[in-house]
């Protein structure tokens, strides 16, 4: 999980001499970086969560560093540290500079000018560093488990055990995508970084990484009804940063060991594809159905096997004739044989159905007073849909 800025405040505020000037309730942001800035036209190179370092040589009056500060707020920065003494004074951080911090939760820190801006950029570094790379661990770890490494469980396990994760614990994996063949390096970044700071922010027990294009959640611990709710709540507010990406969730089935997490992992992906090819925000494979058995069929070639002897020939029919007989028997299976209903709902006369109801039975010499028959044909149906769903 990412440092926060708090963490890193905690740690080294005697060391620095840091002090707090404003905006302390936002402490608890996401820090990923430290940047020296003396420039504010350099904000377009920001991802967001970085604590910026400055001087401030080119800020020395109070509408100038106000400005400069609103800027920083504004690219979604985690804090600031003034190095104070020399180009900014204690008479240049007026009250108005201090409200701005505070409306923003935006924590404004005070450095005296010895500390040299050197020492904490290479200390905070080397932090940043080490906590990535063991963040790097525990995903690697998670993945050994997911993949089936068992070269790797040893090892794996340690890793996770010494990060609370136990090997008998619930886990749960959760799968996002967007509607972006390549996610940028960018958009990767400013994603996860809205993501970390919502686990966070929300005080979560998550894992997040990303894995072969998607990103992944490992929940650990939590029920299914607040996993949904957690990543209901975090899809509005990625929608609310980023006004035309499009969403989606897949949400697995929850584990009681850690070696069978591969399982949920998998439960998750075709919850995913179920969820972008239904045009849903977020699917549930305990509620995909009968989807959920054909799902555990390793043979592809089975299931279109079993299609194309139920279905094959009144596609075909249909696709030279132009006729709608595929669609009418389908109707007539979930009407439960109510004409009717067909009728209803295909917008056609009863006696158009009733004619195409004949035509079925005796073309492909149907019995659909069979309820094995029947069965048959649904099922059928259901792999027609579960193939189309499964193209991913």
């Amino acid at each position: 999980m990412p440092l926060t800025l708090n963490e890193l405040y905690t740690q080294t505020k005697h060391q620095y001499h840091l002090s707090m000037i404003a905006g302390k309730t936002g402490i608890d942001h996401i820090m990923n970086w430290v940047y020296v800035s003396e420039d504010s036209s350099t904000h377009d190179f920001l991802k967001g969560g970085e604590l910026i370092i400055t001087t401030g040589i080119n800020y020395q009056d109070e509408t100038s560093l106000y400005e400069f500060i609103e800027t920083m707020i504004q690219s979604h920065t985690c804090g600031m540290i003034l190095n104070t003494g020399k180009y900014i004074l204690s008479d240049h951080i007026t009250d108005s500079i201090k409200e701005l911090c505070d409306k923003h939760n935006y924590p404004l820190i005070n450095m005296p000018w010895e500390v040299h801006i050197y020492d904490i950029t290479r200390d905070y570094y080397n932090r940043i560093f080490m906590d990535t790379q063991k963040d790097t661990s525990i995903t690697d770890a998670f993945l050994s488990f997911i993949e089936n490494d068992s070269l790797h469980h040893y090892d794996a396990l340690r890793i996770l055990e010494d990060n609370h994760f136990e090997k008998d614990d619930c886990y749960e994996i959760v799968l996002m995508k967007c509607n972006k063949k390549v996610i940028s390096d960018d958009l990767k970044l400013r994603l996860l970084f809205l993501m970390e700071s919502f686990v966070k922010l929300n005080d979560l027990d998550i894992h997040i990484a990303f894995y072969k294009n998607h990103f992944l959640f490992v929940f650990h611990d939590m029920d299914e009804i607040q996993i949904y709710d957690e990543m209901s709540s975090l899809v509005s507010s990625l929608k609310n940063s980023f006004k035309k990406l499009h969403i989606y969730v897949g949400i697995g089935s929850s584990v009681h060991v850690l070696r069978e997490i591969g399982a949920s992992y998998q439960r998750s992906l075709a919850a995913l594809v179920y969820a972008v090819n239904k045009g849903q925000e977020i699917a549930r494979f305990e509620e995909m159905g009968f989807f959920k058995i054909l799902h555990s069929v390793n043979d592809r070639n089975l299931l279109v096997a079993y299609h194309d002897e139920y279905l094959k020939d009144i596609e075909e029919y249909d696709q030279i004739h132009d006729t709608n007989y595929l669609e009418t028997l389908h109707q007539y299976l979930l009407c439960n044989g109510s004409i009717q209903h067909v009728a209803s709902n295909m917008f056609c006369h009863r006696n158009t159905i009733t004619y195409r109801m004949r035509v079925i039975e005796d073309h492909w010499e149907l019995k659909l007073d069979d309820t094995v028959e029947k069965f048959h044909l649904m099922v059928a149906f259901f792999i027609r849909d579960y193939l189309e769903v499964s193209k991913f």
